[in-house]
């Protein structure tokens, strides 16, 4: 098979007819009419893969999902490559009616499905027409050819990535996925993965891509965290903005916390923005829109608001908004519509720190939750432990954990803050541990645990039983601390002055 990088002057059309030719393993039973239309490409980039630069994903995702952006007249659809094409100008253009079977190509694409049902409408007899440019032509076939065998060759890199593109416009998604299964066996997978974000436009392989690289990346960082981690960060730095929104546009993209995203963003700007004079173009780019200010940290919405990357309007807006939903209630969850407050995946739970101070000592307040979903896979999936991002109270920084433990036999739910530095001086603090219960038709928070914590002889404080039977409970559907589905909790810390 000819890549689509090779394709010259007089060969369009010759995988069209090798196709036609071929043995199907599904019996044909309608007919599709294929018009290929050439018009001329600068050398090295005929090929999807190679130079294409689509408008970016977001923004075409409706078109791709509904089908209707390229659609010219009942019955036809016209590749995004293909629009404002001549087909009589062409000297090479060609037009042939192929066999296919119209189940399986309805069933795997919504686009086909569609084209299907129209034409059955009409009642014309004609087949559907599909349009496309010479240099999809080989993808499209390998796609075709997908769907019969519901097999992806052997394949170079290039033609890999042309076929996701096409299986992306033709609404492919058995194909998208097989095709970013095997990009991961490709070299440096995490960065194609990343870079190809904002050249699909079907929201759901815009996803699988991000999620695929973000697992690549996670698991080589634990296999050499240094090195990889260092070595990840410096490539993913390089990459265009258009890349870098795509994949941050992801409402479930998985990350460390807010904060780190908030810290990558900014590195990025640096990089990409360094001189005082480029600060204007960055404004323009509006990074605020891609960070979640919900979930960032205190100290995180502090250093936003003293910014240059940021319109001040913009960033001052952003900020209050945040700051109202954090103290508008305990942490949310992910409950909430829009996706300026949309929860991501977070590997560290988003917490709500409320600062008190009184006369003879200090007081903080540390709100956090766990879904139901969250629950079962600490316990199904053994994962054990749920860490909260860092939060820091006077001059120590703590975090909370919340684990999965055994103890003689019987499964139990743990609970315990962590300071995760020595201090100068011998400071006690005093951990009361509360959870939301339904009491007489009323949710309050009630202590379920306390403890004492000197960071300087004891760095840690908890239970690893801090809800006895919890677990029992949680499965049967009893538990009286689940609340609307969450199970919320809150530890206060107390420091004498």
């Amino acid at each position: 098979m000819e890549s689509p990088g090779k394709m010259t002057k007089g060969n369009v059309g010759n995988t069209l007819r090798r196709f036609m030719r071929r043995k199907f393993i599904l019996r044909p039973d309608k007919h599709i009419r294929v018009r290929i239309v050439s018009k001329p490409q600068p050398d090295g980039s005929e090929h999807m893969s190679a130079e294409d630069s689509p408008q970016l994903a977001a923004e075409g995702s409706d078109d791709a999902n509904r089908g209707e952006g390229n659609r010219a007249e009942c019955g036809i659809y016209i590749s995004r490559r293909s629009r404002g094409v001549d087909f009589s100008s062409g000297v090479d253009s060609v037009e042939e009616v192929i066999d296919v079977h119209s189940d399986a190509l309805s069933k795997e694409s919504d686009l086909f499905r569609r084209l299907f049902e129209e034409m059955e409408k009409e009642s014309q007899g004609e087949p559907p027409t599909i349009q496309i440019e010479a240099s999809e032509e080989n993808a499209f076939i390998r796609l075709l050819e997908f769907i019969d065998s519901s097999i992806v060759p052997s394949s170079s890199y290039e033609e890999i990535v042309d076929l996701l593109l096409a299986s992306d416009e033709f609404q492919v998604r058995t194909c998208a996925s097989e095709c970013i299964d095997e990009l991961v066996w490709k070299p440096n997978p995490e960065l194609s993965c990343f870079k190809l974000c904002d050249k699909v436009h079907c929201a759901s392989t815009r996803e699988l891509l991000a999620k695929k690289a973000m697992n690549f990346v996670n698991n080589t960082m634990k296999e050499n965290e240094d090195r990889n981690r260092l070595s990840i960060e410096n490539e993913l730095l390089q990459l265009p903005f258009s890349a870098i929104k795509a994949v941050f546009c992801i409402d479930s993209l998985e990350v460390e916390s807010e904060d780190v995203l908030y810290d990558f963003m900014l590195y990025w700007a640096r990089i990409h923005h360094p001189k005082p004079e480029d600060r204007y173009s960055a404004k323009e780019l509006h990074l605020e829109c891609l960070i979640r200010f919900t979930y960032l940290t205190h100290q995180k919405l502090e250093e936003a608001l003293q910014c240059d990357f940021f319109y001040p309007e913009s960033i001052s807006k952003a900020v209050a908004e945040a700051l109202l939903f954090q103290v508008g209630g305990t942490y949310h969850g992910g409950l909430a519509s829009s996706n300026l407050f949309l929860e991501r995946h977070y590997k560290r739970l988003p917490i709500v720190v409320t600062r008190l101070r009184f006369p003879e000592f200090d007081r903080c307040e540390v709100y956090f939750s766990l879904t139901e979903d969250e629950l079962v896979k600490m316990y199904n999936l053994q994962l054990k432990r749920r860490e909260t991002r860092d939060f820091q109270f006077g001059h120590q920084l703590f975090h909370l954990v919340a684990s999965w433990n055994e103890d003689s036999g019987e499964t139990c739910f743990g609970l315990s803050i962590t300071a995760k530095a020595r201090p100068l001086d011998d400071v006690v603090y005093t951990i009361r541990f509360l959870a939301k219960r339904e009491v007489h038709d009323r949710a309050e928070f009630s202590e379920v645990g306390s403890d004492t914590l000197i960071p300087s002889s004891k760095s840690s404080a908890g239970s690893n039983d801090l809800i006895p039977g919890f677990w029992p409970e949680f499965f049967s559907c009893t538990c009286c601390y689940m609340i609307a589905g969450t199970l919320r909790l809150c530890v206060e810390i107390t420091c004498k002055r």
